[in-house]
């Protein structure tokens, strides 16, 4: 008898209609699934590829502060009435280049979703590196 073959949940066998490599069905829900997920968009020429970043998961091993954080980073969105830039301008005026707002208006939005992942990347990295004075585990580790 065959062992059964490992679940990959939420995985699907075909993406895009291109079949889904193994190792990338077992880490669907991490960056490495999104980047791919992404070229597969870019390969079709889908210049403004939808976000992928709700699609990943934060790692088990992250502390609550962080994971809030990194949470606040996912749910950050572009707003296509005002179209602003990043944060931190708010109200800035919409200067567009060219004659097509809605093309505008889409390379503001993937600026935005790759700005909020790269934050999202970063906390991560900060968590887990364990040197971070905001880390809860910090708290943890110095009174123990």
């Amino acid at each position: 008898m065959t062992p059964p073959s490992p679940r990959v949940p939420d995985a699907p066998s075909r993406y895009l209609d291109v079949p889904v490599p193994e190792e990338i069905r077992e880490e669907w829900h991490t960056w490495g699934a999104a980047t791919w997920r992404r070229n597969q968009h870019l390969s079709t020429n889908d210049l403004f590829p939808p976000d992928q970043r709700y699609s990943v998961r934060p790692p088990a091993e992250m502390c609550p502060r962080h994971h809030e954080s990194w949470l606040a980073y996912r749910n950050m969105n572009f707003d296509p009435v005002s179209r602003n830039r990043w944060p931190g301008h708010p109200g800035s005026p919409f200067i567009p280049v060219g004659r097509d707002l809605n093309r505008v208006a889409e390379e503001r939005r993937c600026e935005w979703d790759e700005k909020a992942s790269a934050q999202m990347r970063l906390i991560e990295e900060i968590c887990l590196s364990g040197r971070s004075p905001q880390c809860d585990r910090a708290d943890d580790a110095a009174t123990a």
